[in-house]
């Protein structure tokens, strides 16, 4: 008898096909996982040297800025009667500064009112800006008026109440701000011109008043304050600022002084009883933590493309970068530019290690910030030279952190840059494996629908061999003699 066992006979084709199939699989898997592993490393050390060199450019690249190297700060001995800020453009030194009078913006008001409701006459109000000649000794009124700027507000039945006037004024970008004031149980027309300074101050007028006359106390004509005539009151008048520099008088129009020292503002906020002192240095203390910032970004990409490209004799392991063109060709060109003196720079000063930077055997940056301080007191232009460009006798002369800005900003560039060119690559040969891992998923189902074919016929066979047997083994039963 042919001893099958199971169903037709009895072989394990699932197990039989799953075995097939996963020797053809395997093989060409692991290859796969291999590749994209080493893609996948390659790519992500790319991005993160890309990332270290970006930080060093972006480090470089403020001390390519000569104006780095020109940064003030600027102090106040007392910031409740002044303060001071610099540009890069300021003139240093030490200032006395006496303040008699702050400047002072006009204002005027109006008699009383009822009511915001109440109405004024119609006609037109002009208002004037200028700077005015006070009549008497204790001024309130004018003698005579120099207009700078003009602008007429038409008053008529839609804006001809207290309230209405207040916004056809606001509304006419007249220089002026209106605003009721309560006092008791009556209503102000209060006048604030926008600038202090004599010269912001008003002049107002009225033409075609409805009611009486243009100057007298009745209709729109309340509100005239001019060499004419004055049925406002005059609360402050507007005035410059007074006030003194090591002992040379001066006014301005403005609290907020930009003209007196180069690239100094003042904000003057008080009168002074004795002359303050604002000074006006440089800021060597920011220089230095710029110069400091460099260094650390170098040492950190530095240390990253190290490990990157590091072989490790002892463990037999390798840095994602170990051996690539790519990246010894970034660390080679950027290392060169970092030892190289300024062509063109006469002095003491030519080379980054002149002013305290060196890089010692292990590939480490080291920054003495007294030997730069040093060198930046005794010549702060030489050394501004040595980082960005400067002009000497007429040529222009590329500085260190110049010439390694432009380097790495090629390397960097969008799309073309080596670090991209290198990543974009790396991403195709990924999307490769992606469609060799879906043409292997597609042959594998192909072999194992043939494997199922072929072994399926098989068991067919081998089924109708095991009937065969049975039928003949009955047979030779029945040709047996039977015995009485």
């Amino acid at each position: 008898m042919v001893a099958v066992t199971g169903t037709g006979s009895g072989l394990d084709i699932d197990g039989l096909v799953a075995g097939l199939v996963a020797a053809e699989r395997v093989p060409a898997e692991t290859r796969l996982n291999a590749r994209e592993a080493k893609m996948t490393s390659l790519s992500t050390s790319f991005s993160s040297a890309k990332g270290a060199v970006s930080d060093f450019e972006a480090a470089a690249n403020k001390l390519a800025l000569a104006s780095t190297f020109s940064q003030f700060t600027a102090s106040s001995s007392d910031s409740t009667k002044a303060t001071i800020s610099a540009t890069n453009s300021a003139s240093l030194g030490s200032y006395q500064l006496s303040v008699s009078s702050l400047a002072t913006a006009q204002t005027l008001a109006s008699g009383n009112f009822s009511a915001t409701t109440d109405t004024l006459g119609t006609g037109t109000l002009s208002i004037a800006l200028g700077t005015p000649v006070y009549s008497g000794s204790t001024p309130d009124t004018y003698s005579s008026f120099t207009q700078a700027s003009s602008v007429d507000i038409t008053i008529d039945s839609s804006n001809n109440t207290l309230a209405g006037v207040r916004d056809a004024i606001n509304n006419a970008s007249a220089g002026v701000n209106a605003s009721i004031l309560k006092n008791g149980s009556n209503y102000q027309l209060l006048l604030v011109s926008e600038s202090t300074g004599a010269a912001s101050s008003m002049s107002i007028s009225v033409s075609g008043d409805s009611a009486g006359t243009d100057t007298d106390s009745s209709g729109l004509s309340q509100l005239v304050y001019s060499a004419s005539a004055n049925q406002l009151q005059q609360y402050a008048a507007g005035t410059d600022a007074s006030f003194s520099i090591n002992g040379l008088s001066v006014s301005s129009s403005s609290n907020t002084v930009t003209d007196v020292i180069d690239g100094v503002t003042l904000n003057l906020l008080s009168t002074t009883s004795s002359a303050i002192t604002i000074d006006v240095k440089t800021d060597t203390d920011t220089i230095v933590a710029d110069v400091q910032a460099f260094v650390d970004k170098y040492n950190a990409y530095a240390s990253l493309f190290k490990d990157l490209t590091k072989y490790d004799a002892t463990t037999g392991t390798a840095g994602a970068l170990q051996g690539d063109s790519t990246a010894r060709s970034v660390m080679s060109q950027i290392r060169s530019e970092l030892g190289k003196s300024v062509t063109g720079l006469t002095g003491s000063y030519t080379s980054l290690a002149d002013v305290g930077i060196s890089i010692d055997k292990s590939g480490v940056m080291t920054f003495t910030q007294s030997t730069f301080k040093t060198a930046f007191a005794a010549a702060p232009t030489e050394v501004t030279g040595v980082f960005a460009s400067t002009t000497v006798s007429g040529t222009t002369v590329e500085g260190v952190a110049e010439k390694l800005e432009t380097l790495m900003e090629g390397f960097l560039v969008s799309t073309t840059g080596i670090f991209d060119s290198r990543i974009s690559s790396l991403s195709t040969q990924l999307t490769a494996i992606t469609d060799d891992r879906a043409d292997l998923a597609r042959r594998m189902q192909s072999l194992e629908d043939r494997y199922f074919a072929q072994l399926n016929a098989m068991d067919s066979l081998l089924a109708q061999v095991e009937t065969t047997g049975n039928f003949l083994t009955q047979q030779f039963k029945a040709m047996q003699p039977r015995r009485d």
